[in-house]
């Protein structure tokens, strides 16, 4: 009997290949899509899952209050926190630290010398300083070196395996010396495997923290939260037990502080595994995901495989009409409901089958394809933590299968098998309100979901547009930046104002600036700051930046009140006694000392604590009007700048240019630069592509959810032109004899059109408000946002009107035009 199931199955297969094309290639594109959604779901949720240790490892991050509660969350902590806590707390059985080397130099730049002697420089952007427990709590392998020695000394260093090619090739470079700005040797000691893609900690090279803290001097620094403070539980703590203590711990150590101060602070422990999708804190290490993007997602895959299973019901059930005297014949020579059962749901495990057959080519085809387009290298994972190898995917592609095979399948069967031999010849069921309702429903379930999509995927794409083409408060375009050089000799002030004056001489630089940050990052120092004459508890945190007279000219911003620097404004906030420093503040910052105006923040004094015990006195020269320092996800950062009497921690050189002759200009400021820092990498970057690289993560995820959207559409049109396609030949009669009764191509036309038009307005009344409520939740992550306006009300269901009645109109044309004569031949 199986095997007569699967013979007849396959000559109704092959009898309607049209059928049979769109139901294994809707399902196919369905399934394929929903595999690469849940492959980037799982890969996206798999971040620091490698680590033996990842259920017990967590960083350890604080937050403030107070006068410092303008301070957003910070994935830093005090370089004391672990070491103490592990001292302190018999739950913490070890901890490890690490931090920006860029806080203790302005660049990174690492040398070696060749078998000649020659000293060759690269510029290291991926690299951190790290204690020597670091590889005893996280798993990057080593492929050279002893994990518990490698970072145990001062002056040593730990490359990856690409940096190791890179530096000496095929060489072993243990035991090898490489030097940091020229300046320091570092002993090579040990190659790690590189950082997989899925790892919140992506670095090239570590350097031991006894380099910096040989004397262990940094265990009791409390004042300075720039270190990422991780610490491993033993197994079975409960990690908020632990957060209980951390009022009592803060007071024991930071008590002082926080009183001279007038601000609070509390301390979290964040799981490694929570990081990439559930934490937006200042100063991560990466650009993090979202869960809820996640969640979108994983949405948006069940919505398509829902549409791709809502197409093979509906189209089943259509084509029942031409099945019925099948039925009925199968019936009247003696066979029974559950025999007519198993061959309909036979006929759709194979379309199934087939389905995933062609799914797994097409997941095969274009998986290399897919990967570039989501800008994420999935394949670079450690083996165990490839989707191919948990078990959960092979469930998910079985529970799949066994739904769309036996459980959808099995309502077209149930239909099917139900008729009555004598009532199926009249052809009833295809007249009957039941039949017509269900498809109706299934056909408005299908809409709303597609509005739901691309009601997403609009406000989705005029977000993104927005933040890409939204004014920023300066101009970032033909704004090329070039790194400054991180070698330092007793020539390098000279050195500066000689490279400055050789670009400003290039008729390509229009203007020209040296500053130690740039928009497109988080400004790295900051202190607090109140009116003189004020206590502590008015103190104000806000960033502090190094900037010249040129700033303003270079960036375009603007001065809302008072003067620009003059070249007489310039000081070392380090001399001793220094006082009355001329300094400008930002809008924001005016407004956080209380200020009703810019202008009544003109020639005040303000008190900055920085640099020397006591603060700094400062006066007020000029507001700049607010500027995105970083992304419109984030508000508008207070910034105070002054001008240095030298640039020795100005980081970069921005120049305004024309891009008329570019690769030449260019090629002219690489030579100058060679010429006078000898021996230093020439990097350079465009500022507006530098800004717009905080947009990733968002890029990432509207270019998914739109490519997915599409899928989801194109598999309802699929679904949508079986459906009409079929009812058009069910109405063929009734299309002859309304031509012959005089009604119009038009108005039959309308006849077929005006159902799915009613269903896509009941659809709307269903959808829109879910879209509404969906993308202002949506559109809260931003402090810069769209608003919502008429275009998410008309636009998805316009665009799919417009869908249905291309489909529609295309399909019934040929119909209505038919001869009446011809048609009324049908039967």
């Amino acid at each position: 009997m199986l095997k007569n199931y699967f013979k007849i199955a396959y000559r109704t297969l092959l009898k309607n290949k049209a059928f049979s094309f769109l139901n294994i290639f809707g399902l196919a594109i369905g399934m394929a899509a929903c595999f690469f959604i849940f492959q980037y779901v799982h890969f996206e949720k798999s971040y620091d899952r490698f680590n033996k240790n990842a259920d017990n490892l967590y960083r350890v991050t604080i937050s403030y209050s107070g006068s410092f509660s303008n301070l957003l969350p910070m994935a830093t902590n005090h370089p004391a926190v672990a070491p103490a806590m592990k001292t302190e707390f018999p739950e913490v059985v070890n901890e490890t630290r690490l931090v920006d080397p860029i806080l203790f130099v302005t660049s990174l730049a690492i040398s070696y010398k060749d078998h000649n002697g020659n000293m060759t420089s690269f510029n290291e952007g991926k690299m951190y300083i790290a204690d020597s427990s670091f590889f005893s709590m996280f798993s990057f392998p080593l492929l050279a070196g002893n994990p518990a020695t490698v970072l145990s000394q001062p002056n040593s260093i730990v490359i990856s395996q690409t940096a190791a090619n890179k530096y000496f090739g095929k060489e072993n470079p243990v035991g090898k010396t490489v030097y940091l700005n020229q300046r320091l040797p570092l002993a090579i000691t040990g190659v790690f495997k590189d950082a997989p893609e899925n790892s919140h900690l992506k670095f090239d090279m570590l350097i031991s923290f006894k380099t910096i803290d040989n004397d262990n001097g940094m265990a009791g620094n409390w004042t300075w939260p720039e270190f990422y403070n991780y610490v491993q539980l033993a197994p079975g703590t409960d990690p908020k037990k632990v957060e209980a203590k951390f009022p009592a711990f803060i007071e024991k150590h930071l008590a002082a502080v926080l009183r001279q101060f007038s601000f609070g602070c509390a301390f979290h422990l964040q799981r490694i595994t929570d990081i990439h999708l559930r934490s937006a804190l200042l100063k991560e290490p990466e650009v993090n995901g979202s869960e809820k993007e996640i969640y979108f997602l994983t949405i948006i895959g069940i919505f398509i495989l829902t549409i791709a299973w809502i197409n093979y019901i509906n189209l089943s059930t259509a084509k029942s009409a031409e099945r019925a005297k099948e039925v009925g014949l199968r019936k009247v020579v003696g066979g029974r409901r559950w025999q007519l059962m198993g061959q309909f749901i036979t006929e759709s495990f194979i379309v199934n089958l087939f389905a995933l057959a062609v799914a797994a080519l097409i997941v095969v085809c274009c998986f290399p394809f897919f990967e570039p387009f989501v800008g994420k290298n999935m394949s670079n994972v450690y083996s165990s933590e490839g989707i191919w190898n948990t078990a959960g995917f092979w469930l998910l592609l079985l529970a799949i299968f066994i739904i769309g095979a036996f459980l959808v399948g099995a309502y077209p069967a149930l239909v099917l098998s139900s008729f009555k031999p004598v009532d199926v010849l009249k052809g009833k069921f295809s007249r009957s309100g039941k039949g017509i309702f269900l498809r109706k429903a299934l056909v408005s379930f299908q809409f709303i979901l597609s509005l739901l999509l691309i009601g997403g995927s609009v406000t989705v794409y005029r977000q993104l547009d927005f933040m890409r083409n939204q004014e920023l408060g300066y101009n970032k375009d033909q704004v090329l930046v070039i790194k400054a050089p991180a070698i330092f000799d007793s020539l390098y002030a000279n050195k500066i104002t000689l490279f400055r004056s050789q670009l400003a001489s290039n008729p390509a630089v229009n203007s020209i600036t040296l500053s130690s940050d740039i928009p497109g990052r988080s400004i790295i120092e900051r202190n607090s700051v109140r009116k003189t004459g004020e206590d502590a508890s008015h103190n104000f945190i806000t960033s502090i930046m190094e900037i010249d007279e040129n700033f303003i000219r270079t960036f375009q911003v603007k001065l809302v009140a008072g003067r620009n620097f003059r070249p007489d404004d310039t000081v070392n906030l380090y001399q001793k006694g220094i006082k009355n420093v001329p300094v400008i503040i930002n809008e924001s910052l005016a407004k956080g000392l209380g200020f009703p105006n810019a202008e009544a923040a003109q020639q005040q004094t303000i008190l900055l604590q920085y640099a020397q015990a006591g603060g700094i006195t400062c006066q007020i020269i000029g507001v700049l009007k607010d500027y995105h320092q970083r992304s419109l996800k984030e508000n508008f950062d207070p910034i105070i700048y002054y001008a240095p009497s030298n640039h020795g921690n100005s980081n970069y050189f921005v120049l305004n240019v024309n891009t008329h002759n570019l690769q030449h200009d260019l090629a002219t400021m690489k030579g100058t630069y060679n010429n006078i820092f000898s021996g230093t990498s020439f990097d350079y970057f465009f500022l507006s592509d530098y800004f717009n690289a905080q947009y990733q993560a968002d890029q990432q995820f509207g270019k998914v959810f739109g490519l997915f959207t599409m899928l989801a559409i194109f598999i309802a049109c699929l679904g949508l032109l079986g459906l009409s396609s079929f009812m058009i030949r069910l109405r063929t009669k009734e299309i002859g004899i309304r031509r012959v009764l005089g009604a119009s191509v038009y108005s039959i036309l309308a006849l077929f059109s005006r159902d799915f038009v009613r269903m896509i307005c009941l659809a709307s009344v269903v959808a829109i408000p879910v879209i509404y409520y969906l993308a202002y939740k949506w559109l809260s992550n931003y402090a810069f946002h769209i608003g919502l306006g008429w275009y998410i009300f008309i636009v998805p269901p316009l665009l799919l009107i417009i869908i249905s009645l291309v489909i529609t109109v295309l399909q019934s044309t040929k119909a209505a035009l038919n001869n009446p004569v011809n048609s009324l031949k049908t039967e």
